[in-house]
Protein backbone atom coordinates (compact mmCIF):
# COMPACT_ATOMS: atom_id res chain seq x y z
CA UNK A 1 0.00 0.00 0.00
CA UNK A 2 1.11 3.16 -0.60
CA UNK A 3 1.08 6.22 1.89
CA UNK A 4 0.97 10.16 0.07
CA UNK A 5 1.69 12.35 2.85
CA UNK A 6 0.15 16.02 1.91
CA UNK A 7 2.69 19.26 2.57
CA UNK A 8 1.11 19.93 6.01
CA UNK A 9 1.92 16.84 7.62
CA UNK A 10 5.50 16.62 5.65
CA UNK A 11 5.56 19.76 7.99
CA UNK A 12 3.87 18.19 10.91
CA UNK A 13 6.37 15.76 11.06
CA UNK A 14 9.89 17.94 10.70
CA UNK A 15 8.57 19.99 13.73
CA UNK A 16 8.40 16.78 15.56
CA UNK A 17 11.70 15.71 14.51
CA UNK A 18 13.23 18.96 15.14
CA UNK A 19 11.37 19.40 18.80
CA UNK A 20 12.65 15.87 19.74
CA UNK A 21 16.57 16.74 18.72
CA UNK A 22 16.02 20.04 20.48
CA UNK A 23 14.35 18.38 23.51
CA UNK A 24 17.35 15.76 24.18
CA UNK A 25 18.85 15.71 27.44
CA UNK A 26 21.71 14.45 29.01
CA UNK A 27 21.79 10.23 30.41
CA UNK A 28 22.53 9.83 33.86
CA UNK A 29 26.33 10.02 34.01
CA UNK A 30 26.62 11.62 30.13
CA UNK A 31 27.35 15.12 28.82
CA UNK A 32 25.27 16.69 25.65
CA UNK A 33 26.41 19.40 24.50
CA UNK A 34 24.39 22.01 22.29
CA UNK A 35 26.21 24.36 20.52
CA UNK A 36 25.47 27.14 18.06
CA UNK A 37 28.70 28.67 16.13
CA UNK A 38 28.48 32.12 14.51
CA UNK A 39 30.68 32.35 11.46
CA UNK A 40 30.85 28.74 10.70
CA UNK A 41 28.00 27.04 9.16
CA UNK A 42 28.98 23.30 8.63
CA UNK A 43 31.59 21.48 9.24
CA UNK A 44 33.09 19.41 11.98
CA UNK A 45 33.83 20.11 16.04
CA UNK A 46 36.10 17.90 17.48
CA UNK A 47 36.22 17.41 21.07
CA UNK A 48 40.04 16.63 22.37
CA UNK A 49 41.74 15.20 25.19
CA UNK A 50 44.73 17.73 26.30
CA UNK A 51 46.82 15.53 24.72
CA UNK A 52 45.46 16.98 21.51
CA UNK A 53 43.47 13.45 20.36
CA UNK A 54 40.43 13.42 19.59
CA UNK A 55 37.69 11.94 21.57
CA UNK A 56 34.21 13.06 20.53
CA UNK A 57 33.08 14.58 17.20
CA UNK A 58 29.71 16.09 16.06
CA UNK A 59 28.75 17.26 12.53
CA UNK A 60 27.82 21.21 12.18
CA UNK A 61 24.68 21.78 10.13
CA UNK A 62 23.68 25.37 10.12
CA UNK A 63 26.09 26.77 12.85
CA UNK A 64 24.70 23.87 15.22
CA UNK A 65 25.93 20.63 16.59
CA UNK A 66 24.69 18.22 19.09
CA UNK A 67 27.87 16.27 20.86
CA UNK A 68 26.91 13.18 23.69
CA UNK A 69 29.71 11.28 25.63
CA UNK A 70 31.17 10.44 29.11
CA UNK A 71 33.26 12.38 31.52
CA UNK A 72 34.53 11.20 34.31
CA UNK A 73 34.81 14.85 36.30
CA UNK A 74 34.49 18.23 35.04
CA UNK A 75 36.98 19.49 32.94
CA UNK A 76 37.87 22.48 30.60
CA UNK A 77 38.54 20.93 27.48
CA UNK A 78 40.18 21.51 24.49
CA UNK A 79 37.49 21.89 20.89
CA UNK A 80 38.85 21.78 17.42
CA UNK A 81 36.71 22.55 14.03
CA UNK A 82 37.38 22.19 11.16
CA UNK A 83 37.76 23.39 8.33
CA UNK A 84 38.90 26.81 9.62
CA UNK A 85 41.28 25.20 12.32
CA UNK A 86 39.25 27.13 14.89
CA UNK A 87 40.42 26.20 18.73
CA UNK A 88 39.01 26.66 21.97
CA UNK A 89 38.43 25.68 25.60
CA UNK A 90 35.11 25.17 27.56
CA UNK A 91 34.14 23.49 30.89
CA UNK A 92 32.55 19.85 30.48
CA UNK A 93 31.27 17.95 32.43
CA UNK A 94 28.10 15.44 32.46
CA UNK A 95 24.74 16.89 32.11
CA UNK A 96 23.02 19.24 29.96
CA UNK A 97 25.62 21.54 28.55
CA UNK A 98 25.15 24.89 26.32
CA UNK A 99 27.49 27.05 24.36
CA UNK A 100 26.98 29.91 22.50
CA UNK A 101 30.28 30.32 20.25
CA UNK A 102 30.79 33.43 18.30
CA UNK A 103 34.20 33.48 16.22
CA UNK A 104 33.94 37.33 15.88
CA UNK A 105 37.45 38.71 17.40
CA UNK A 106 39.01 35.20 17.33
CA UNK A 107 43.12 35.66 17.69
CA UNK A 108 44.89 34.89 14.30
CA UNK A 109 47.84 32.89 14.82
CA UNK A 110 50.00 31.39 11.68
CA UNK A 111 51.91 28.29 11.76
CA UNK A 112 53.58 27.55 8.72
CA UNK A 113 51.16 30.05 6.27
CA UNK A 114 48.06 28.11 7.70
CA UNK A 115 45.56 30.03 10.30
CA UNK A 116 45.02 28.89 13.87
CA UNK A 117 42.46 31.29 15.27
CA UNK A 118 41.34 30.97 18.63
CA UNK A 119 37.87 31.85 19.86
CA UNK A 120 37.67 33.70 23.18
CA UNK A 121 33.94 34.86 22.84
CA UNK A 122 32.15 31.64 24.60
CA UNK A 123 29.09 31.97 26.56
CA UNK A 124 28.65 28.85 28.11
CA UNK A 125 25.24 27.39 30.61
CA UNK A 126 24.42 24.50 32.35
CA UNK A 127 27.47 24.11 33.96
CA UNK A 128 28.03 24.87 37.93
CA UNK A 129 31.84 25.17 37.09
CA UNK A 130 31.48 27.52 34.22
CA UNK A 131 29.04 29.43 36.45
CA UNK A 132 31.73 29.94 39.28
CA UNK A 133 34.50 30.45 36.68
CA UNK A 134 32.73 33.01 34.93
CA UNK A 135 31.74 35.03 38.35
CA UNK A 136 35.55 34.66 38.88
CA UNK A 137 36.68 36.03 35.85
CA UNK A 138 33.98 39.07 36.18
CA UNK A 139 33.67 39.83 39.84
CA UNK A 140 38.05 39.67 40.04
CA UNK A 141 38.38 42.02 36.77
CA UNK A 142 39.74 38.88 34.38
CA UNK A 143 37.38 39.49 31.70
CA UNK A 144 38.16 43.08 31.80
CA UNK A 145 42.18 43.33 32.31
CA UNK A 146 42.31 40.47 29.71
CA UNK A 147 41.00 42.53 26.98
CA UNK A 148 42.95 45.24 27.89
CA UNK A 149 46.33 43.38 28.02
CA UNK A 150 45.74 41.71 24.60
CA UNK A 151 45.33 45.41 22.82
CA UNK A 152 48.78 46.46 25.03
CA UNK A 153 50.27 43.51 22.75
CA UNK A 154 48.18 44.50 20.14
CA UNK A 155 49.89 45.68 17.10
CA UNK A 156 47.82 49.01 16.65
CA UNK A 157 47.65 49.77 20.41
CA UNK A 158 49.57 52.84 20.11
CA UNK A 159 52.42 52.67 22.64
CA UNK A 160 55.91 51.71 22.02
CA UNK A 161 57.23 48.50 23.44
CA UNK A 162 58.96 49.54 26.16
CA UNK A 163 55.44 51.83 27.12
CA UNK A 164 52.86 48.89 26.23
CA UNK A 165 55.10 46.14 28.47
CA UNK A 166 54.74 48.88 31.30
CA UNK A 167 51.08 49.36 31.53
CA UNK A 168 50.91 45.81 31.22
CA UNK A 169 53.08 44.75 33.57
CA UNK A 170 51.37 47.23 36.19
CA UNK A 171 47.97 45.51 34.80
CA UNK A 172 48.66 42.48 35.83
CA UNK A 173 49.96 42.89 39.32
CA UNK A 174 46.87 44.32 39.76
CA UNK A 175 44.63 41.48 38.28
CA UNK A 176 46.48 38.99 40.10
CA UNK A 177 46.52 40.59 43.54
CA UNK A 178 42.43 40.38 43.02
CA UNK A 179 41.97 37.07 41.73
CA UNK A 180 43.72 36.05 45.06
CA UNK A 181 41.99 38.02 47.35
CA UNK A 182 38.96 36.35 45.08
CA UNK A 183 39.93 33.35 45.41
CA UNK A 184 41.07 33.08 49.01
CA UNK A 185 37.63 34.16 49.80
CA UNK A 186 35.61 31.08 47.88
CA UNK A 187 37.93 28.79 49.27
CA UNK A 188 37.64 29.77 52.81
CA UNK A 189 33.03 29.76 51.79
CA UNK A 190 33.72 26.44 50.04
CA UNK A 191 36.26 24.38 50.73
CA UNK A 192 34.71 20.97 49.28
CA UNK A 193 34.25 23.08 46.14
CA UNK A 194 35.68 21.34 42.63
CA UNK A 195 34.85 24.80 41.03
CA UNK A 196 37.19 26.15 43.77
CA UNK A 197 40.53 23.84 43.03
CA UNK A 198 39.72 24.07 39.46
CA UNK A 199 39.68 28.15 39.38
CA UNK A 200 42.69 27.79 41.75
CA UNK A 201 44.54 26.05 38.81
CA UNK A 202 43.29 28.42 35.82
CA UNK A 203 45.09 30.98 38.06
CA UNK A 204 47.96 29.28 38.64
CA UNK A 205 48.24 29.13 34.50
CA UNK A 206 47.61 32.36 33.80
CA UNK A 207 50.40 33.48 36.98
CA UNK A 208 53.04 31.14 35.18
CA UNK A 209 52.29 32.73 31.83
CA UNK A 210 52.49 36.04 33.35
CA UNK A 211 56.12 35.58 35.59
CA UNK A 212 57.31 32.39 34.18
CA UNK A 213 56.76 30.75 37.98
CA UNK A 214 54.66 28.94 40.02
CA UNK A 215 52.58 30.67 43.16
CA UNK A 216 54.99 31.57 46.14
CA UNK A 217 52.27 30.13 48.20
CA UNK A 218 50.47 27.12 46.42
CA UNK A 219 51.14 24.91 49.12
CA UNK A 220 49.29 27.18 51.93
CA UNK A 221 46.36 27.71 49.57
CA UNK A 222 46.01 23.69 49.11
CA UNK A 223 46.24 23.07 52.52
CA UNK A 224 42.69 24.96 52.08
CA UNK A 225 40.84 22.27 50.52
CA UNK A 226 39.03 19.33 51.69
CA UNK A 227 36.71 16.30 50.54
CA UNK A 228 35.79 15.87 46.52
CA UNK A 229 38.07 19.32 45.92
CA UNK A 230 41.05 16.98 46.91
CA UNK A 231 39.82 14.40 44.98
CA UNK A 232 39.90 16.08 41.36
CA UNK A 233 42.78 15.62 38.79
CA UNK A 234 43.58 19.59 39.26
CA UNK A 235 44.01 19.29 42.99
CA UNK A 236 46.60 16.08 41.91
CA UNK A 237 48.18 18.23 39.63
CA UNK A 238 48.88 21.40 41.59
CA UNK A 239 50.16 18.93 44.96
CA UNK A 240 52.95 17.34 42.11
CA UNK A 241 53.37 20.95 41.18
CA UNK A 242 53.88 22.23 45.12
CA UNK A 243 56.14 18.94 45.98
CA UNK A 244 58.20 19.53 42.92
CA UNK A 245 59.23 23.17 44.17
CA UNK A 246 59.49 22.11 47.79
CA UNK A 247 61.97 19.51 46.55
CA UNK A 248 63.98 22.43 44.07
CA UNK A 249 64.44 25.08 47.00
CA UNK A 250 67.38 26.66 47.79
CA UNK A 251 70.20 24.66 49.94
CA UNK A 252 68.40 20.94 48.79
CA UNK A 253 70.11 18.35 46.92
CA UNK A 254 69.24 18.55 43.61
CA UNK A 255 66.39 15.89 41.94
CA UNK A 256 69.10 13.76 40.32
CA UNK A 257 68.49 13.15 36.64
CA UNK A 258 69.43 10.30 34.14
CA UNK A 259 69.47 11.50 30.57
CA UNK A 260 70.90 10.16 26.85
CA UNK A 261 74.49 12.31 25.41
CA UNK A 262 74.65 12.15 21.83
CA UNK A 263 76.21 9.34 21.41
CA UNK A 264 73.64 7.78 23.38
CA UNK A 265 75.43 6.44 26.51
CA UNK A 266 73.63 7.75 29.97
CA UNK A 267 74.94 10.70 31.61
CA UNK A 268 73.77 11.15 35.27
CA UNK A 269 73.98 14.70 36.68
CA UNK A 270 74.99 13.47 40.18
CA UNK A 271 78.51 12.50 38.47
CA UNK A 272 78.95 16.44 38.69
CA UNK A 273 79.08 16.03 42.87
CA UNK A 274 82.25 17.80 43.90
CA UNK A 275 82.18 20.59 41.23
CA UNK A 276 79.95 23.67 41.35
CA UNK A 277 78.02 22.37 38.36
CA UNK A 278 75.32 24.88 36.21
CA UNK A 279 72.12 23.31 34.55
CA UNK A 280 71.41 25.14 31.40
CA UNK A 281 67.44 24.34 30.17
CA UNK A 282 67.93 25.37 26.63
CA UNK A 283 66.69 24.44 23.08
CA UNK A 284 67.87 24.42 19.50
CA UNK A 285 64.29 26.73 18.73
CA UNK A 286 65.16 28.69 21.74
CA UNK A 287 66.92 32.40 19.78
CA UNK A 288 67.25 33.85 23.23
CA UNK A 289 68.81 29.86 24.74
CA UNK A 290 71.65 30.43 22.11
CA UNK A 291 72.16 33.81 22.47
CA UNK A 292 73.17 32.93 25.79
CA UNK A 293 76.19 30.46 24.41
CA UNK A 294 78.87 32.70 23.67
CA UNK A 295 79.02 34.35 27.18
CA UNK A 296 78.67 30.70 28.83
CA UNK A 297 81.50 29.63 26.35
CA UNK A 298 83.47 32.64 27.96
CA UNK A 299 82.30 31.74 30.98
CA UNK A 300 83.12 27.71 30.58
CA UNK A 301 86.97 28.54 29.25
CA UNK A 302 87.70 31.27 32.36
CA UNK A 303 86.38 29.06 35.65
CA UNK A 304 86.40 25.21 34.44
CA UNK A 305 89.73 24.43 35.56
CA UNK A 306 88.81 26.05 39.25
CA UNK A 307 85.71 23.68 39.41
CA UNK A 308 82.90 24.84 37.01
CA UNK A 309 81.11 22.55 34.96
CA UNK A 310 77.76 23.10 32.76
CA UNK A 311 75.20 20.53 31.79
CA UNK A 312 72.92 21.59 28.83
CA UNK A 313 69.53 19.85 29.03
CA UNK A 314 67.97 20.21 25.44
CA UNK A 315 63.53 20.02 25.53
CA UNK A 316 64.24 19.18 21.78
CA UNK A 317 61.91 16.39 20.63
CA UNK A 318 63.66 15.78 17.72
CA UNK A 319 67.03 14.91 17.70
CA UNK A 320 68.41 15.79 14.36
CA UNK A 321 67.72 19.26 15.54
CA UNK A 322 69.31 18.71 18.16
CA UNK A 323 72.25 17.60 16.32
CA UNK A 324 72.60 20.24 14.39
CA UNK A 325 72.29 22.82 17.14
CA UNK A 326 75.38 21.01 18.79
CA UNK A 327 77.61 21.36 15.12
CA UNK A 328 76.68 24.90 14.75
CA UNK A 329 77.71 25.89 18.06
CA UNK A 330 80.44 23.57 19.50
CA UNK A 331 79.46 23.97 22.86
CA UNK A 332 82.40 22.12 24.82
CA UNK A 333 80.71 21.24 27.92
CA UNK A 334 78.48 18.13 29.04
CA UNK A 335 75.31 18.08 26.23
CA UNK A 336 72.33 16.14 26.99
CA UNK A 337 68.49 16.00 25.76
CA UNK A 338 65.41 15.48 27.16
CA UNK A 339 62.92 12.69 27.42
CA UNK A 340 59.43 13.23 26.79
CA UNK A 341 56.35 11.10 27.53
CA UNK A 342 52.82 11.70 25.97
CA UNK A 343 49.64 11.39 28.62
CA UNK A 344 46.19 12.00 28.39
CA UNK A 345 47.37 15.71 29.65
CA UNK A 346 49.84 16.47 27.01
CA UNK A 347 53.67 15.86 26.58
CA UNK A 348 55.70 15.72 29.56
CA UNK A 349 59.23 16.06 30.01
CA UNK A 350 61.44 13.99 32.52
CA UNK A 351 64.04 16.71 33.68
CA UNK A 352 62.29 19.99 33.03
CA UNK A 353 58.91 19.42 35.09
CA UNK A 354 61.28 17.94 37.12
CA UNK A 355 62.62 21.05 38.21
CA UNK A 356 59.16 22.74 37.34
CA UNK A 357 60.59 24.78 34.85
CA UNK A 358 58.36 27.00 33.08
CA UNK A 359 60.43 28.43 30.21
CA UNK A 360 63.69 28.52 28.98
CA UNK A 361 66.60 29.31 29.07
CA UNK A 362 66.45 28.41 32.47
CA UNK A 363 69.71 27.69 35.06
CA UNK A 364 70.15 25.89 38.64
CA UNK A 365 73.58 26.70 39.91
CA UNK A 366 74.49 23.54 42.37
CA UNK A 367 77.35 24.04 44.84
CA UNK A 368 80.32 20.94 45.18
CA UNK A 369 77.48 18.76 47.08
CA UNK A 370 74.70 19.10 45.03
CA UNK A 371 72.94 21.30 46.91
CA UNK A 372 70.88 24.11 44.74
CA UNK A 373 72.31 27.75 45.14
CA UNK A 374 70.51 29.88 42.61
CA UNK A 375 67.77 29.50 40.15
CA UNK A 376 67.32 31.96 37.36
CA UNK A 377 66.82 32.82 33.77
CA UNK A 378 69.07 35.97 34.25
CA UNK A 379 72.00 35.53 32.44
CA UNK A 380 74.12 37.78 34.36
CA UNK A 381 73.12 37.35 37.56
CA UNK A 382 74.25 33.38 37.18
CA UNK A 383 77.34 34.88 35.34
CA UNK A 384 78.23 37.14 38.85
CA UNK A 385 77.67 34.41 41.17
CA UNK A 386 79.99 31.79 39.32
CA UNK A 387 82.25 34.69 39.20
CA UNK A 388 81.86 35.02 43.13
CA UNK A 389 82.03 31.51 43.88
CA UNK A 390 85.27 30.79 41.53
CA UNK A 391 87.14 34.03 41.66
Amino acid sequence: MNHKFSIPAILFFLFLFVFQANAQSAKQGEFLVKGTIKGVSSGVIHLLSNGAVATDSAVITNGQFVMRGKIGQPEQKPFFITPGNWAFRAIIENGDITLEIDTTGAQHQYVKNSDYPLIWEIKESGSKVADAYNQFKNESGQTANIAILRKLKGPNSGYDEATANKKADSISTVLITKQKAWIENYINKYPESFAGVFIYSQFCELFSQLYNSTPPDLANILEKFSGPAKESDYYKALAAEAAIVKNTQLNNIAPDFTLLKRDKTKFTLSATKGKVTMIDFWASWCVPCRNAIPNWKKVYAKYHQKGLEIVSVANDKNWKDWITALDKEKMPWIQVIDEFVSTDKGSKSKALDMYSTHYIPFYVLLDREGKILMTSGNEDALTEKIAELLQ
